[in-house]
C-alpha cells in the first residue's frame, strides 16, 4: 500500500524531531584582517518569493536577528559609508521522501487461554489462568510519500571597497511545518555565526532550539 500525504503524521513526527537547521558551514579569506571592520550595511533584498517557507516576513526576521548578533560584535550599522556589506540568501526546494512503517492496524492477533487452575500455598485463592497472546509480526507495511522543504539560510559578508566576498555562512535544514520556522531561525543564525571571525564583546542568552 502506498499513501502520498502531505498532513503530519507518526513518520513525518520522527523525521521531523530535532532541530531544524542542522548542516552548517562557513568559511571566510584569511588574507582579511576582520578587526578593522567596524560598520556594515544590508544590501537591498531583491528576492520576491512569496512561500509558507521564504516570505518577506520570514526574511526581515531573519535579517533583524543578524544586526543583533552583529552589535553582539560591537559593529554598528552605517548605510552611508560601510565597512561591509551583508546580503542575505534564503533557498527552498521541495523534496519528498519515503518512509516505511509496519500497519499495526491490519495485524491479526491470536488469544488463548489455559482452563487449569493451580492452587497457591493459601488454599483459599487461585492463580488466574495463563493467558497466551501472539501477533503475526511478518503481515503489513504502510508506505508514506512525505513532501518537505529543504531550506538554505546564507549570509554572504562582502568588503564593500575592494568589492569581495570576505565571509560565507550557511545553515540548511528540512522543514515539514511552515510554523517550525519561527522556532529555528533565531538559532539558525547563532549557528552561523558562531565561527564568525569577529568574535562577541559581550554575553547573551542563546535562543534554545
Amino acid at each position: 500500500m502506498k499513501n502520498k500525504i502531505f498532513f503530519p503524521s507518526i513518520a513525518l513526527i520522527i523525521l521531523a524531531g530535532c532541530g531544524v537547521y542542522n548542516n552548517i558551514y562557513s568559511d571566510y579569506d584569511r588574507t582579511v584582517d576582520f578587526t578593522k571592520y567596524k560598520t556594515f550595511a544590508w544590501l537591498p533584498d531583491k528576492d520576491s518569493s512569496n512561500t509558507p517557507y521564504n516570505n518577506q516576513i520570514i526574511r526581515n526576521n531573519t535579517i533583524n536577528y543578524f544586526t543583533h548578533c552583529m552589535g553582539e560584535r560591537g559593529m554598528t550599522a552605517n548605510i552611508d559609508n560601510p565597512d561591509v556589506l551583508l546580503q542575505l540568501v534564503v533557498k527552498t526546494v521541495n523534496k519528498e521522501t519515503t518512509v516505511t512503517s509496519p500497519d499495526y492496524n491490519s495485524y491479526p492477533s491470536y488469544f488463548y487461554s489455559n482452563p487449569y487452575y493451580y492452587p497457591n500455598p493459601n488454599s483459599y485463592y487461585y492463580r488466574s489462568p495463563y493467558y497466551y497472546n501472539f501477533y503475526n509480526y511478518n503481515h503489513g507495511y504502510i508506505t508514506q510519500i512525505i513532501e518537505y522543504t529543504q531550506s538554505t539560510i546564507t549570509l554572504n559578508i562582502i568588503d564593500r571597497k575592494e568589492n569581495k566576498l570576505v565571509w560565507i555562512g550557511t545553515a540548511e535544514g528540512d522543514l515539514y511545518d511552515p510554523a517550525n520556522i519561527k522556532y529555528n531561525l533565531h538559532p539558525a543564525v547563532y549557528d552561523i555565526l558562531d565561527e564568525f571571525p569577529i568574535k562577541l564583546i559581550r554575553e547573551h542568552k542563546r535562543p534554545k532550539n
